[in-house]
């Protein structure tokens, strides 16, 4: 019998304008969406971009 280790699945971040991948295990979660990172999660109250210059639309 053969034993596969199964890799996580990559995933697009849930906020709008963002292009960012997520893992399936990742800890930023809103409900069932998962996000890259805290700030997209908490929909950018500041304006704030979700990573530095990493070239995403959605901040804002």
């Amino acid at each position: 019998m053969n034993a596969t280790l199964e890799k996580p699945a990559t995933l697009q971040c849930a906020c709008p304008g963002c292009h960012c991948t997520v893992q399936a295990d990742s800890p930023f979660r809103n409900g069932a969406l998962l996000f890259c990172s805290e700030v997209c999660a908490k929909g950018h109250p500041n304006g704030e971009p979700c990573h530095a210059a990493c070239g995403c639309e959605c901040h804002g």
